[in-house]
């Protein structure tokens, strides 16, 4: 037992304790720590959080100001301060002998702090004439999020499967006429108990080089990050899920329909449900003629979502609204049933879903 005594709790001694090869100051009372100088940059050195150099004083943010807490070391008054710039989780230093004092329910934070400020960092950019230019002349937004860890070989898999499908068929009229016949999704022949797999296939087909495009541009934006989060074959599993689900949706209502349906967007249009529920953080750039604004994801897909609610009020464009919105419910619906599994394997993106996460939009 210590002489030390917590600044939370009224004459609860501190505890040494061994932790990850340091020894620290444990109130048993309150689950705080109380470390002394350099043991906390030792320590989160030692952790996977991006840096094995970590100088915890040199990323503290603002400063808020003396607290009636006294230091467990030399009695000195403590100081608060934001963990960082933009995550304004707080943590109490002793300026005299260069101690920090971390409440329990910081601790995760502050282990995953070298990696919550580099994101942060990434996120909260500022757009640039090159992120302006590349919007205008390809209309697409420009995504700031969390940079994945592991390359996402199953999106980059699904973009070249669609490419080579589509580059097979699309310069030859006939071929064209004959892969659509037997593999595009049309309603009243699946009524009927004809062509069943294509419910299937028509997520792999597409009618020209922009709908491709386009679509493999919001596959690789949404999908890069979706597999990280979720694991290769889970997220396959569950973009062939949207994808079904939004041929169904299609299917469902325009039963005797003899228009086919082709395109990857229902399976896309689910990742975009995923996407708004568990990266609330990421920004995503809009525009309008000439004016670009980095919005929130959940506001960028619901306006997506109400251009497609409003063009299936009006109807016509060639466009199959049906399977948009149907495969968007089916991904927020999962989305929402994984929440808590995808926030428990991916610590740092459940920590910026917190108000303490400072967004710059």
């Amino acid at each position: 037992m210590s002489n030390k005594y917590c600044p939370r709790c009224s004459n609860s001694l501190l505890t040494p304790m061994a932790y990850e090869g340091e020894e620290l100051d444990v109130c048993r009372k309150c689950g705080g720590m109380w470390f002394e100088k350099n043991e906390l940059n030792s320590l989160l050195s030692a952790f996977d959080n991006g840096d094995d150099a970590v100088q915890f004083e040199e990323q503290l943010g603002k400063r808020l100001g003396q607290t009636d807490a006294d230091c467990p070391q030399c009695n000195a008054k403590l100081y608060n301060y934001h963990l960082l710039e933009s995550f304004q989780v707080e943590v109490d230093i002793c300026h005299k002998c260069d101690g920090t004092w971390i409440d329990h329910d910081e601790l995760e934070e502050v282990k995953h702090s070298p990696r919550l400020r580099d994101v942060l960092n990434n996120i909260n950019q500022k757009t640039s004439w090159k992120t302006w230019l590349f919007q205008f002349l390809s209309q697409m937004p420009v995504e700031y999020n969390v940079k994945p860890h592991r390359t996402p070989v199953v999106t980059w898999a699904l973009i070249i499967i669609n490419c080579l499908i589509y580059f097979s068929y699309a310069f030859d009229e006939e071929m064209t006429m004959q892969v659509f016949e037997l593999f595009a999704s049309t309603p009243s022949d699946f009524a009927h108990g004809e062509h069943l797999w294509t419910p299937l296939t028509a997520t792999f087909l597409h009618g020209s080089l922009v709908h491709l495009l386009g679509n493999m541009y919001f596959l690789w934006l949404t999908g890069d990050n979706l597999e990280d989060a979720l694991g290769r074959w889970r997220f396959l599993g569950l973009y062939l899920i949207c994808g079904l689900g939004a041929s169904a949706f299609s299917i469902g209502m325009n039963w005797n329909s003899t228009i086919p349906s082709v395109g990857a967007s229902g399976a896309i249009a689910g990742l975009f449900g995923m996407y708004m529920i568990w990266f609330r953080h990421a920004s995503l750039t809009f525009m309008i003629l000439v004016w670009q604004k980095k919005l929130s994801a959940a506001w960028y897909f619901l306006i997506w979502l109400g251009i497609n609610l409003f063009g299936m009020a009006v109807g016509g464009g060639g466009i199959d609204y049906w399977a948009h919105v149907g495969g968007f419910i089916i991904g927020v619906v999962i989305a929402l049933i994984l929440k808590n599994y995808v926030m428990n394997r991916n610590p740092v993106i459940a920590m910026l879903a917190k108000p303490h996460a400072q967004l710059l939009r």
